[in-house]
């Protein structure tokens, strides 16, 4: 994936990423062609294999655009989530998140190298896993209610 600062390229980034999820309300991730998201995008294939190597790829670009975990700011991620669950890609949001514990600096520096790859993997199963359950249940659970999930699970009072 392209990660440098031409406008020109993050501009064409941004379309190629646009244009997929749109084309995904319209019909089946699989059945999306990366000439249809071209054409939509308004750019060439050589664009857009200059700019990501697949479909999966501009997913975890999108992740990583708008969805990133972001303390500071609370954005809304239902219609991402409701995407990957309804085209059965929820494992890239899962490959995203692995590969996002493990180039944090700041994620179990102390812990062995394998035992870390274990956790960040343990942990990406986990969060996806509410991640579907949360889209299943038609997105009903409100924020504070996850966090509180989470705390719990996290701190181990679930299992007292």
């Amino acid at each position: 994936m392209y990660e440098g600062c031409n406008k020109t390229a993050l501009t064409s980034q941004s379309a190629i990423a646009d244009a997929l999820l749109s084309l995904m309300e319209e019909k089946p991730y699989t059945r999306i062609s990366v000439s249809e998201i071209c054409k939509s995008a308004g750019v060439s294939r050589q664009t857009f294999y200059t700019l990501f190597e697949s479909k999966d790829n501009v997913i975890a670009f999108e992740l990583e655009r708008k969805y990133c975990f972001r303390p500071e700011e609370h954005t809304e991620c239902r219609d991402i989530l409701a995407l990957l669950v309804r085209n059965d890609i929820l494992y890239l949001l899962q490959d995203n998140l692995y590969n996002s514990f493990l180039s944090c600096s700041f994620y179990l520096p102390e812990c062995p190298g394998r035992d870390r790859v274990y956790a960040a993997d343990f942990l990406a199963g986990g969060l996806t896993g509410v991640a579907r359950n949360y889209v299943q249940q038609d997105s009903t659970a409100s924020r504070e209610h996850l966090e509180n999930i989470l705390y719990s699970l996290f701190s181990g009072s679930f299992f007292r």
